[in-house]
């Protein structure tokens, strides 16, 4: 933590740490310890390993190695940049099971500068001395971080230099904060050699701090203008205690406490007064130029503070320049042709992104845009036609529709004739023929006690039914008969059972584009008459089976539907009004995801009745068993089953 006392004027006492940073342009820095000698050539070898209890990292080159050092934190890691160096070991990534060492990485940081990154377990103190070709890194086990610096080794002199780890706060180098944008040209960031010239030695850490995790060996875009304060702050702790202190003074020690370039907008005027504990120093800054109607750019490693109407000035400057610049020129008219979209469809979208004077016409017949506005439109016109006049991919959808249906039939009845008759008595009891007569016709033998003649004596005799219980068309039956002078029975069984089981099979296949509709449709149209106003008009209502599917292509390669089906048919049980039959309906509507060439199936749609009826002898027929030869039992039972089975497969292009 640094303290920052002010007692008046314009004095500033910074701690002993910080005033061992030098000012900004200067050759060296505390964090960073480097040679200045000719360039070394190729690094061959990177090697690990220990001298007693400590831990050691060789780089071998072809020649004399000129290199820079920098301790970054969050995460604790060293970086060694080789300038004029280029690396020829393929071994790009080497682990470590020695402490404090994790690993270590090698990369072609650009075109002359090769860079070596040792990742830390934990921090711990270090030194680098050069040996010949060989640049020797070696963490010892001692209070302090120490760098050598090459000069003074090949001088014979031990020099050591301390090496406080200052990380730049988070929203100083995470791409969305407020002082970590990406620039919008291609110059480059303090990664850069020519960069490290003029920052290292003020602000290591500024050229070479990425965000936690990021890869150390790989450049990185500088900061841009600044926004809005992201609302994390990871900077240094500092204690200020400041009176009456001019803001550009401020300034300056934020300067000294970041390593950046500080420019003061000539309009930023005032006193500060603050008075902090433990505050990082982020929040300091931003904490200042809130209370002062300021704001921050970045551009680089440059920093810039203005007043808040100098910025909005600007702005509505750089606003005005373009709107100027844009009613002046001249406007052009050009037309382009469509391939796949269509211009109808494509002019509402066109129009959003024209000028105040531009326009966008179709022509539907040439499927043609006809576009007129500044010249400087017309680019962002032909990127947009580029990017959505796109052929669309295509998807064959196979469907096959099956509708099952099961029926089941059964039909027991029984049929009898007696009689009984005493010849002395001359009494008789048998069947009724407003039942029926048995199906039964005796010929010749004992006679019946009493009989219906069916035509002469010779043709035979039928006895009256006493029940008439048989089945309506038997497939089946069986008999009873006997005769004597006085009785005679009949009693018949007769029955039938019938099973059905239909499938309706059809297998449509169509093909549509991506995110467009396909609908196959088969049935009747049924012509329904309407009169309305002493006038007659007839239309025709589908009783149709529809399939309706729209695929979406996703980008994994799956294809996403939905799916409609209706089945609507004319419903024969229920009497037609005026003519006019009625629909049974049935409909399902999903969504569904499935692989290229999967298949899903749709279905649930069931339709099950099941019907049984009795006929029987008042109270014979409720006798438990023995109510069986008194019954007529019918049972009815059919279902039906509608499923569709779709199968999209994406075409090639």
């Amino acid at each position: 933590m640094r303290i920052i006392r002010h007692t008046g004027g314009l004095a500033l006492a910074i701690s002993a740490a910080m005033l061992c940073m030098p000012a900004l342009g200067s050759a060296a820095s505390s964090d960073t310890a480097g040679s200045k000698t000719s360039a070394a050539g190729v690094i061959e070898q990177v090697r690990l390993s220990q001298n007693g209890a400590d831990t050691q990292v060789n780089v071998t080159g072809s020649g004399v190695l000129d290199y820079h050092v920098t301790r970054l934190s969050h995460p604790e890691r060293i970086v060694i940049d080789f300038d004029g160096s280029h690396i020829r070991t393929a071994e790009r990534n080497i682990k470590s099971s020695f402490d404090p060492v994790r690993d270590v990485r090698l990369a072609q940081f650009s075109d002359d500068v090769a860079r070596v990154v040792i990742d830390l377990r934990a921090h711990a103190a270090f030194s680098v001395n050069a040996k010949g070709h060989t640049v020797v890194v070696e963490f010892v086990s001692t209070p302090a971080a120490t760098v050598t610096p090459k000069p003074a080794k090949d001088a014979g002199v031990n020099t050591t230099l301390a090496t406080p780890t200052i990380s730049l706060p988070a929203n100083l180098t995470q791409p969305t904060s407020a002082l970590a944008s990406p620039r919008s040209d291609d110059s480059k960031s303090g990664d850069t050699k020519a960069d490290t010239k003029n920052t290292r030695a003020s602000s290591p850490l500024l050229a070479n701090a990425p965000a936690p995790n990021a890869d150390d060996t790989k450049p990185s875009p500088a900061g841009a203008e600044v926004g809005a304060a992201s609302g994390r702050y990871t900077g240094e702790p500092i204690s200020v205690n400041l009176k009456d202190v001019d803001l550009r003074d401020f300034f300056r020690l934020i300067h000294e406490i970041s390593g950046l370039n500080i420019v003061v907008d000539p309009a930023v005027k005032g006193t500060l007064t603050i008075v902090l504990d433990d505050v990082p120093w982020d929040q300091a800054l931003d904490i200042v130029l809130h209370n002062n109607d300021l704001e921050k750019q970045l551009d680089g490693n440059v920093l810039r503070i203005a007043t808040r109407d100098t910025i909005k000035k600007e702005a509505e400057d750089r606003r005005d320049l373009t709107k100027a610049q844009a009613e002046a020129a001249d406007v052009v008219t050009t037309t382009r042709v469509l391939s796949y979209a269509k211009s109808d469809d494509m002019v509402n979208t066109l129009k959003k992104f024209l000028s105040s004077r531009g326009d966008v016409i179709s022509d539907p017949r040439s499927n043609t845009v006809i576009i007129r506005d500044i010249p400087s439109v017309v680019p962002v016109m032909d990127n947009l036609i580029r990017q959505l006049d796109r052929k669309s991919q295509q998807v064959e959808i196979e469907a096959r529709v099956v509708a099952a249906n099961r029926s089941y039939d059964r039909e027991i009845g029984t049929q009898l004739a007696f009689a009984l008759g005493n010849a002395s008595r001359n009494s008789v009891t048998g069947g009724d023929t407003n039942v029926g007569t048995s199906p039964i016709t005796r010929f010749g033998g004992p006679t019946p006690p009493v009989v219906v003649s069916q035509g002469s004596s010779s043709s035979g005799v039928n006895m009256p039914l006493i029940t008439n219980l048989g089945a309506t068309s038997p497939t089946s039956g069986i008999s009873f008969l006997y005769s004597s002078k006085n009785f005679a029975l009949d009693y018949i069984i007769s029955a039938i059972e019938n099973k059905g089981v239909g499938k309706l099979l059809s297998k449509p296949r169509v093909i549509t584009q991506n995110n467009q509709k396909a609908t196959v449709k088969q049935g009747t149209k049924i012509p329904v008459q309407t009169i309305v106003n002493n006038t007659i008009s007839v239309q025709f209502v589908d009783a149709v089976l529809q399939l309706d599917v729209t695929p979406q292509i996703t980008a994994e390669g799956t294809v996403f539907m939905d799916v409609k089906v209706t089945n609507d048919q004319i419903d024969s049980s229920i009497p037609r009004v005026e003519g006019i039959p009625a629909i049974d309906t049935q409909e399902a509507d999903t969504r569904v995801l499935i692989n290229d060439g999967g298949t899903v199936v749709i279905g649930g749609i069931i339709v099950s009745q099941q019907r049984t009826s009795i006929d029987q002898v008042p109270l014979f027929g409720s006798l438990p068993v023995i109510g069986n030869l008194f019954k007529h039992s019918v049972v009815n039972s059919t279902s039906s089953e509608l499923l569709f089975f779709l199968t999209p497969r994406i075409l090639p292009n």
